[in-house]
């Protein structure tokens, strides 16, 4: 798995970090590290690029486009 970083810039508060963690939480292959409001990123563990792909996907649809 790769650990990857993502610029999520409609990131506000802890309750964003909550919702991102859950949402990812329902695409395989991926895992929640952590998410920073102060940064406006959110770190995963990413099995390949397919759930990397799936990942933006869910993040999008759930309010927190991902950049980069």
């Amino acid at each position: 798995m790769d650990t990857i970083t993502l610029k999520i810039p409609s990131i506000n508060c802890g309750h964003c970090v909550m919702t991102i963690k859950r949402e990812s939480g329902t695409v395989e292959g991926v895992e929640f590290v952590s998410g920073d409001p102060a940064a406006k990123t959110a770190t995963f563990k990413v099995a390949n690029d397919q759930a990397l792909k799936q990942l933006k996907a869910t993040l999008a649809e759930a309010g927190y486009p991902a950049q980069g």
